[in-house]
């Protein structure tokens, strides 16, 4: 049965790395853009028959959405690990840039027909992280292409250690279908403290030291909207 969740969740950025961290000048910018911004998780299943069709749309809604005014980031993102996972990764300037994409006819007609042929669910990250609470991780990546494959394999080897963890819910490698350089790593975790330890796990500072002349990262904390 086609599932069309609509969640509420977080939007309190830490400019923590999971990776080499940005220069200095580039820190700036980002708080000072993160400060008003709204940021959209929408991932998605689909079957094996349908993934073509719904990757084909996503990327048309990609390419109109970014013409959008008020649009700051707009993909769509494949795991690395799982071809029945998608997820459409989005930053508007402010809620009527949102509200204003959302009745535009490139949405209104290709929308439909994503969630008819996939499971959608549409995270709105709006409200500070509790205490306690499970916690969403994007970290955005920034990979040379020259790059891109010893990242990946790299990559692939930190997720599978990092599902190991204590705590953790999800944890798995993205790739962007219309940029090779991006990538996301998509995490989830019970809580503060368990995230906490899987940062200061050994195979996680191994990671950081193998993969810190290969890309550069960004990590955004969200509180875990409740279903």
């Amino acid at each position: 049965m086609k599932k069309n969740i609509f969640l509420m969740a977080i939007a309190a950025i830490a400019m923590i790395s999971c990776g080499p961290k940005a220069a200095p000048e580039q820190k700036v910018q980002n708080e000072e853009a993160d400060a008003a911004v709204i940021r959209i998780n929408c991932p998605l299943k689909v079957t094996p028959e349908n993934r073509d069709k719904v990757l084909a749309l996503c990327k048309e809604l990609v390419d109109s959405s970014r013409t959008d005014a008020g649009n700051i980031d707009y993909d769509i993102y494949e795991s690395a690990t799982d071809p029945a996972s998608l997820i459409i990764f989005e930053t508007w300037q402010d809620q009527p840039s949102l509200d204003a994409h959302m009745a535009a006819p490139h949405f209104t007609r290709l929308v439909p027909q994503i969630q008819e042929a996939s499971e959608m669910a549409i995270q709105v990250m709006t409200e500070k992280p509790q205490e306690g609470k499970p916690l969403r991780i994007n970290c955005m990546l920034d990979v040379p292409q020259e790059n891109r494959e010893a990242a990946i394999g790299l990559y692939k080897v930190h997720v599978s250690e990092s599902l190991k963890d204590d705590g953790v819910i999800d944890f798995d490698l993205y790739l962007s279908a219309t940029n090779p350089e991006k990538m996301m790593i998509f995490e989830t975790w019970k809580n503060e403290d368990v995230l906490e330890a899987h940062a200061t796990a050994e195979h996680s500072k191994n990671h950081i030291a193998q993969i810190k002349d290969k890309a550069q990262s960004k990590l955004e904390k969200f509180l875990l909207p409740e279903e």
